[in-house]
């Protein structure tokens, strides 16, 4: 079976299809040296930005809302590599879309981290060229 990503969009968004969020998280992974052939499913879950601000205070232990969670699960080539949670409406505070979002949690999916400053860390320069190369931003 063919790698796959699955949206769940509780908020009506409406611009992220499973075909977008596939070929954007195979992107992400190609780009750190993973076989997408050989990988399991990703999900996207598009939620409201309280439930993604709760999903953080539980998991994180951070009380304050944030644009992009990453939960791993299985493993890269398990049956199900994990879920990506995005808060699409917050979002508008940030200076990045959805898309870009994508593309952060499978970065972070597949190992990478930034601590708490993300601006020239490797993982911004491998997000940056997946974007780019994506289309999600012109460069």
């Amino acid at each position: 079976m063919p790698f796959s990503v699955a949206v769940l969009d509780e908020v009506n968004h409406e611009k992220l299809t499973p075909r977008r969020a596939t070929e954007l998280c195979a992107a992400a992974f190609s780009a750190r040296d993973f076989d997408v052939e050989r990988m399991g499913e990703v999900s996207v879950a598009l939620l409201a930005s309280p439930v993604v601000h709760e999903l953080n205070l539980k998991y994180r232990k951070i009380d304050s809302p944030t644009d992009v969670l990453s939960f791993g699960m299985d493993g890269l080539y398990g049956e199900m590599v994990g879920e990506i949670v995005i808060a699409p409406e917050y979002v508008r505070f940030d200076r990045v879309g959805v898309e870009e979002l994508v593309v952060h949690g499978a970065l972070h999916l597949a190992g990478m981290d930034h601590g708490d400053e993300f601006e020239g860390t490797e993982m911004a320069v491998v997000q940056e060229a997946v974007v780019r190369s994506t289309g999600v931003r012109e460069g």
